[in-house]
């Protein structure tokens, strides 16, 4: 690849990023469509994300993505929000009209696409361990393709509360918000049809770390989700194939989403397949 004055820049802000593919993942799938653009990891201390995107306006980039933690905080400082952004009350990808900063959310539409690509169609309960910025999109997705229940926990019991009250304002949503230990998991696991790590516990190089201590009552037709990609196979999923239960990682989620972000910020729709590799071949499987 070569970088001249022509070269579009687009990125990720966050902090940290050491554990992000995003870059490899974008800059190896644009070198294989042949554009002339460069994504870069853009780490942007505390206080300083106001001024992280005057300097996006000024070096005129085309976009960039928007990870933890600063997903929510963002939106204060954008021109423009997607009704996804807007309904979730955060986001994962701005793009730069002329200065015009309008702020969008894939992730919830990368999680769907991934259920859609495992054949899993039909999801009645849920439960969300984690209430993050990603939660949101996620739990705003799900609910809209008609869950039944949602049931959200959170160490922080005030914020699965907060989530809970998102998803029971959607039209048809149900949720209820609760402190997570593991008794409440443990029974509320028996009924789940979908249970869903949103948290970062068991990411590199914390792979020793799992959200619960047991996935032992989790019914035998349930799918276990985990948003982390890196290793492939966290504890809490080795956990999961130990019973046999359906496991999906978060790669399938990373790559949707990713394609997403190149279609909004390029016009045009990257090799989904390539970009799967890329990240297949660069995780570690735990």
């Amino acid at each position: 690849m070569i970088v001249n004055h022509q070269t579009a820049l687009m990125g990720i802000i966050g902090n940290p990023l050491g554990h992000s593919l995003s870059p490899l993942m974008h800059n190896s799938t644009l070198a294989k469509m042949g554009l002339n653009y460069v994504y870069l990891p853009l780490q942007v201390a505390p206080g300083c994300l106001r001024a992280s995107l005057e300097g996006l306006r000024a070096l005129n980039f085309i976009g960039v993505n928007v990870t933890v933690p600063y997903k929510k905080e963002v939106i204060q400082f954008l021109d423009e929000l997607s009704p996804e952004a807007s309904a979730c009350e955060a986001v994962n990808l701005i793009r730069n009209k002329n200065g015009h900063l309008v702020g969008y959310n894939t992730d919830g539409r990368g999680f769907m696409a991934s259920l859609e690509e495992e054949g899993i169609q039909s999801i009645h309960r849920v439960i969300m361990i984690g209430a993050g910025g990603a939660a949101y999109s996620i739990a705003y997705e799900l609910s809209s393709a008609g869950a039944e229940q949602i049931d959200i926990l959170d160490i922080e019991q005030d914020k699965a509360a907060a989530l809970a009250e998102f998803v029971n304002q959607l039209p048809g949503g149900k949720a209820s918000g609760m402190r997570m230990n593991d008794e409440l998991f443990i029974h509320l696991s028996a009924q789940a049809d979908l249970v869903i790590n949103c948290t970062p516990v068991g990411m590199f190089p914390n792979i020793k770390g799992t959200p619960v201590s047991s996935l032992d009552k989790v019914r035998g037709a349930a799918v276990i989700y985990d948003l982390i990609y890196n290793p492939l196979v966290t504890r809490f999923l080795a956990m999961a194939e130990a019973r046999q239960l359906k496991t999906i990682n978060g790669s399938s989620m990373l790559v949707h989403q990713g394609a997403l972000t190149l279609e909004i910020l390029t016009g045009v729709q990257p090799p989904l397949a390539y970009m799967k590799e890329v990240i297949l071949n660069s995780c570690q499987r735990g």
